[in-house]
């Protein structure tokens, strides 16, 4: 069962960045559902490696949407985003074999991301974004 469910009010009006954000629950979900339903823990690694190269591509592509928005607080939101992905780096490489804490930190850190910078945080910009209402309205396959 997902921990958390994408919805059609998390769009930011744009479908390549709710698509990455779809992707952040997806992986949230995904090792949420092993950590509950099994002992064995190989999905941590593939898994981390996932969210810290969507993490890097996505941010990446916000930021220069931001930028060319000129939205007043952006120098504060690129630093959320370093700290981030710091985080990541982090919790993959302070938990080296103890993949079971490594993947209880990642549950922590990516559902606090999504709840407290994706939904509130990039949604103040979603009315700027200029792509129709009906973009990245899909749900996450799982």
């Amino acid at each position: 069962m997902p921990l958390l469910i994408w919805k059609p009010e998390y769009s930011v009006n744009r479908e390549d960045l709710d698509h990455h954000h779809q992707e952040m629950f997806h992986i949230l979900n995904s090792v949420y559902d092993n950590l509950m339903d099994s002992q064995e823990l190989s999905f941590f690694l593939p898994s981390i490696n996932r969210l810290s190269a969507i993490a890097r591509y996505h941010l990446s592509l916000e930021e220069q949407c931001l930028r060319e928005m000129h939205v007043p607080d952006f120098d504060y939101h690129v630093a959320k985003h370093r700290e981030f992905t710091e985080s990541i780096e982090i919790i993959r490489n302070d938990y080296e074999d103890n993949y079971l804490e490594a993947s209880k930190e990642l549950i922590i850190l990516l559902g606090e991301w999504l709840f407290n910078h994706v939904l509130k945080e990039d949604r103040k910009y979603s009315h700027m974004m200029g792509i129709p209402e009906t973009a990245g309205k899909s749900q996450v396959n799982q």
